[in-house]
């Protein structure tokens, strides 16, 4: 008997491998933005809202509260919540912590997500307040004289401007702040109704102190609900303790008027930092002297010039013209 023996079969296994890539974690916090409206109005401004206070609570409970938020923009965008339901109070304020609007909404807040609550709807507690009102205006300077306005600060020695707005016939300051002069003008805006005394003050500089240069006076200015009351160009009037004079008087090396033939003598006074002479005039030779009103303090170069029969006379000298004094200045005229 013949055993028969099957070959024998092998079967080889091929095995791939899967790589399974898990999902990121879930993000169980996202963001609550919404919109706000002042019973009908959109603008923190035009509503007379300063600030807003809100408080989150979920099933009751206060889980968030945000105090004293400001009011700007359109609305706003409450961060890293975690998702869940939550019941928004929102209080609304005037800028003297006067409560204005109040309202709620609710929103459910989805994890890595953003979620937009829309425009929420505040009511009016009470009479809304008065719209603020504003002032504009601009300046200028009596220099060198009463009869002459400049608006050219560097010519009128002044670096700022500051602008005092108190309550007429008040306590406190309603406003309180500086301008920089080459601004020209300042425009201050949310004013409550009302009178209002107005003072502008322009301040110099004398060996880098602050100087007051000149000074509007007080102006009683009523304000308006939501308008705007444009002063124009105010006028500053010189305080007449800082300004100084120049008293110059002129002699001939060994000569004299006659001798030299010299009818004239151009004066002039160049402010250092000036190319051009602040201020330029011809005298009579035989009147020996002058004296001139009126310069902001600072450095200055006196120049005197006259032309005679055949030569010409010049003199000059460097002078720091100290607030409320008078320079005296001699002069020797030599060819």
């Amino acid at each position: 008997m013949k055993l028969h023996f099957l070959p024998v079969l092998s079967l080889v296994a091929l095995s791939s491998a899967c790589i399974f890539v898990a999902p990121p974690p879930h993000d169980p916090y996202g963001d609550l933005s919404f919109d706000w409206s002042f019973a009908g109005i959109s603008s923190c401004d035009d509503a007379g809202v300063d600030e807003v206070d809100l408080t989150l609570l979920q099933a009751g409970e206060v889980v968030l509260v945000i105090e004293r938020e400001p009011c700007v923009g359109g609305g706003l965008t409450i961060t890293e919540l975690r998702e869940g339901t939550y019941e928004v109070a929102i209080d609304a304020f005037s800028r003297e912590s006067v409560p204005l609007y109040a309202g709620s909404f609710v929103a459910r807040v989805v994890g890595g997500e953003a979620t937009y609550a829309g425009v929420v709807e505040l009511d009016a507690l009470g009479e809304p307040p008065p719209a603020d009102g504003a002032l504009g205006m601009f300046w200028g300077f009596n220099y060198p004289t009463d009869g002459a306005l400049t608006f050219d600060c560097a010519t009128a020695g002044v670096e700022d401007i500051d602008v005092l707005i108190t309550p007429h016939g008040g306590a406190g300051m309603a406003y309180d702040d500086t301008f920089a002069c080459e601004d020209e003008g300042a425009f201050v805006e949310r004013l409550p109704p009302g009178r209002y005394t107005v003072q502008l003050l322009a301040i110099g500089a004398y060996h880098n102190d602050d100087l007051l240069l000149y000074d509007s006076g007080e102006m009683i200015v009523d304000v308006l609900d939501g308008s705007i009351v444009e002063l124009g160009d105010v006028e500053l009037a010189r305080v007449e303790t800082a300004f100084s004079d120049f008293d110059v008087a002129w002699t001939f090396a060994a000569a004299s008027c006659e001798s030299t033939g010299v009818e004239e003598v151009l004066i002039s006074f160049t402010r250092f930092g000036f190319a051009a002479p602040e201020d330029s005039f011809a005298v009579d030779c035989s009147a020996t002297s002058v004296l001139r009103r009126t310069f902001v303090p600072g450095s200055y170069t006196v120049t005197a010039s006259a032309q005679g029969n055949s030569d010409d006379f010049l003199a000059q000298v460097t002078v720091d013209l100290a607030p409320d004094s008078v320079a005296q200045i001699d002069l020797v005229l030599a060819p």
